[in-house]
């Protein structure tokens, strides 16, 4: 696995309980959030260097994925968001399958199919985009060649 460094879980209960329970059973269990898929994402932190992972929506079409940095309509981007950006090599775990992948913010059109499936996939983003008072980012995730 190209991350490396120390795993540091999440401060937060229910990421870190997620998490644990999402790993143990390759997602049979943790492996919904509101009663839609999630995949568990581990990242390297920008200033820490520790392994991090978090659970996100399942957003996916051909092999390729897309995470939202919504933070539930937060004002703010998610803590993830800017270590991927500092980082993009990231582990992406779908069920059993675990892949090294690269992180790339997508724009335009392509930002605009990747909103229709990401609605498709969680009806909360569209309250999320109204609510949040920033533009939410998108990230696809593609292997790594």
């Amino acid at each position: 696995m190209p991350l490396n460094g120390g795993y540091e879980p999440s401060r937060n209960d229910r990421t870190r309980e997620q998490v644990e329970l999402y790993e143990a059973t390759n997602g049979v269990e943790g492996g919904t959030l509101n009663g839609k898929p999630v995949i568990v994402l581990a990242f390297k932190g920008a200033k820490s260097g520790k392994i991090r992972k978090t659970p996100l929506m399942r957003i996916e079409r051909n092999g390729t994925y897309a995470v939202v940095a919504s933070n539930a309509g937060a004002p703010t981007h998610p803590f993830w968001y800017h270590n991927i950006v500092a980082n993009p090599i990231v582990e992406l775990q779908d069920g059993a399958v675990k892949q090294d992948m690269r992180a790339s913010e997508v724009f335009g059109e392509e930002k605009n199919e990747w909103w229709k499936r990401a609605d498709a996939a969680y009806s909360e983003f569209p309250a999320y985009r109204a609510r949040a008072g920033r533009e939410i980012l998108v990230l696809v995730i593609k292997p790594l060649a």
